[in-house]
């Protein structure tokens, strides 16, 4: 889906946040939840950290950098301290969520896990990272962020906070292809197929998403992912799974059947295969907290 971009006006006042006026002392982070009504809610500006933040509702605008970008449900939108943004809104309100953090945050994870990176927080684009991932994700990304409210603040959980995120994110690109020869209604059907009851449906039930026949939806795929939508179909319910492993502690075997597979030992087989290692090892692995 395209991300509009219009010229917005140039606005000389901007406001500078600072993450202390938002924390208690030794805090590490700040996460909130906000409804925006008007652009009047929020001024203009800049921060002396950084801050993810990811539309849950509604629909508007990031004023961002004088331009002027489409928010919907879905985007997720990484701000460096030295970008000047601010929102506005249709008549419904933009509901977001964020998360503010420290730049010494910022510096541990360029040098621990992103030393070469130029995406992220860390692209030198005059528009901040941006991203439209599906509301099955975020909404799994605010439910992980809403377990850290009433927990201590630490530089710990916010690291954990902010891998989960790169995971989500990192998840959802594995089976998301960028490619322009995908028709719209394929990516319709990868965008909603995400549910135990589809994928109890299999190949019928993502055949319905599309509105076509099994037959052609199977040729456009193959064309398209060079695979058959039976091997596309077991990614998507890997990489459900794989989510439900990181984020919850549903029974591995209660996950195996919200994956549309009622054989436990082909479900492992099939999840080390793509992850390279057992469910109950990749859980441990990827849940710093339960």
């Amino acid at each position: 889906m395209t991300n509009y971009v219009f010229k917005a006006p140039v606005v000389k006042k901007v406001q500078k946040f600072l993450l202390g006026d938002f924390i208690q002392e030794n805090d590490a982070f700040h996460i909130a939840r906000a409804t925006i009504h008007s652009r009047g809610d929020l001024s203009m500006h800049s921060h002396d950290y950084a801050e993810i933040f990811w539309v849950e509702k509604g629909k508007g605008f990031h004023l961002v950098n004088n331009q002027k970008v489409v928010l919907q449900p879905g985007h997720l939108v990484m701000i460096r301290p030295d970008d000047r943004h601010t929102f506005t809104s249709d008549k419904h309100g933009l509901t977001i969520m964020n998360l503010a953090f420290s730049t010494d945050t910022l510096t541990h994870l360029k040098a621990r896990y992103f030393p070469d990176s130029k995406s992220y927080f860390w692209t030198n684009d005059q528009l901040p990272f941006q991203k439209l991932l599906d509301l099955n994700t975020i909404n799994q990304i605010s439910k992980r962020a809403e377990g850290y409210w009433k927990c201590q603040k630490s530089n710990l959980y916010v690291d954990s906070l902010l891998l989960s995120i790169f995971r989500f994110i990192s998840i959802y690109d594995k089976v998301k292809v960028d490619n322009q020869q995908i028709p719209s209604w394929l990516n319709k059907a990868l965008q909603e197929f995400t549910s135990p009851e589809l994928f109890k449906a299999g190949q019928n039930g993502f055949a319905d998403l599309c509105e076509k026949n099994i037959d052609h939806v199977n040729r456009t795929i193959k064309r398209v992912f060079n695979k058959t939508l039976t091997e596309l179909i077991t990614e998507l319910r890997m990489n459900y799974a794989a989510q439900q492993l990181s984020i919850t502690n549903t029974p591995i075997k209660l996950i195996c059947m919200d994956c549309g597979l009622t054989n436990l030992a082909h479900f492992y087989t099939i999840f080390k295969e793509t992850y390279h290692q057992p469910p109950s090892v990749y859980r441990k692995a990827t849940q710093t907290i339960v």
